[in-house]
């Protein structure tokens, strides 16, 4: 961690391997980058299948996008986090029409008499890793290096920006229908709360900005390199995706808690969240063990024999055996043969401060963190 800046990750901290970070997001890198996005969606942030799609033809339409860092932004620069919000299941159906991003910039914009400089992933994983690419290249604006979670989580005050002391409000929604809702909240909890009720009501899903701010304050409220991280890590899984999951989770230097098949999903909507658990029997050399993961949009605890094997905020992900692909929650089916895989989170989340937001009592978990001990009982 880069002293003087709690929420800011150092290059050392972003994961396995070496990498250059990227200075532009074109038809080059944005696979790589959608793999990355999918692995620290941790089974959240939405299936990226299609925002890639659209990632590409707005930098085939419009060039590419500049990657820079939170530093490189003026220090009265406005930055504009953003991405989707509501459940991923409703999300895996919606076609965004790309013209969102325009929508919430005029209303930003509006509301703070400035235009905005730079348009930032305020969660790096999943599907809100790359909607931000299509609306920058759409918008002609940079994309910041960082993001708010350094993966994915189901709620809006999850972010380094609430630790940083940043407000989300006012938060600007759109359904890229022309319905625009801005909402002004007591705080940043109250800030979710109204933002996922506005959700429901804009069809379930609906693309946000929030946690507007100068390039000065983001420079201690973000973390950096969120996007060259997700790029390397694509990088990584693709050169070992012949060798199936457990290649990939060596190449990741991650933990390898099963490899099996699933033989059970729970599933339902409810207040804008996926709920539900999803059961991996053994196969091979893990016959025999069954390991049970609950999810909220996102995995978030996995269990064996009710000892904790992985627990938020590290990120849980489930590989497809064959080619080491993540898989989102909404696509678990019966049968599938999986590696269930876990990487560690970014440090700012392994501090008192970070689990009291996002470690398993925040979720209503009343266990300790396997590798963190009784702090991650929240």
């Amino acid at each position: 961690m880069e002293r003087g800046h709690p929420c800011r990750l150092s290059a050392a901290d972003r994961g396995p391997g070496t990498y250059a970070p990227a200075v532009r997001l074109d038809a080059s890198n944005l696979s790589a980058l959608a793999r990355g996005c999918a692995l620290l969606g941790a089974g959240g942030g939405g299936d990226p299948d299609v925002s890639l799609t659209m990632a590409l033809r707005a930098v085939g339409e419009h060039g590419p996008v500049r990657l820079v860092a939170a530093d490189d932004v003026a220090p009265d620069g406005l930055i504009m986090p953003c991405g989707l919000i509501g459940a991923p299941t409703v999300a895996i159906e919606r076609v965004w029409n790309g013209d969102e991003g325009r929508m919430l910039r005029d209303a930003v914009e509006t509301l703070q008499g400035r235009r905005v400089d730079a348009v930032m992933p305020y969660e790096i994983g999943g599907a809100n890793g790359l909607l931000p690419v299509t609306w920058a290249a759409r918008l002609g604006l940079p994309l910041v290096d960082a993001d708010g979670m350094g993966r994915a989580f189901p709620e809006m005050q999850q972010q380094a920006m609430h630790l940083a002391g940043v407000p989300a409000s006012p938060v600007v929604l759109t359904d890229g229908r022309g319905n625009v809702v801005v909402l002004r909240a007591l705080d940043n909890v109250w800030a979710e709360r109204l933002t996922r009720n506005a959700a429901s009501g804009l069809g379930g899903v609906c693309a946000g900005a929030l946690y507007c701010m100068t390039g000065a304050r983001a420079r201690d409220a973000v973390i950096a390199g969120s996007v060259s991280r997700a790029i390397g890590l694509g990088e990584a899984m693709a050169s070992a995706s012949r060798g199936g999951s457990v290649a990939v989770a060596r190449a990741l230097g991650a933990t390898l808690l099963i490899e099996g098949k699933i033989i059970d999903v729970e599933r339902y909507t409810d207040g804008g969240f996926v709920h539900g658990s999803a059961t991996v029997e053994g196969i091979l050399a893990d016959a025999g063990r069954q390991l049970r993961l609950e999810l909220q949009n996102e995995f978030l605890v996995a269990l064996e024999e009710g000892a904790v094997r992985a627990a938020v905020p590290d990120v849980i992900s489930v590989l497809t055996t064959h080619s080491g692909d993540p898989l989102v929650t909404e696509l678990l089916r019966y049968g599938q043969r999986v590696s269930v895989i876990t990487t560690p989170a970014p440090e700012v989340w392994r501090s008192a401060a970070g689990l009291a937001v996002v470690g398993p009592g925040a979720f209503g978990y009343r266990v300790g963190h396997p590798s963190l001990g009784a702090g991650g009982d929240g």
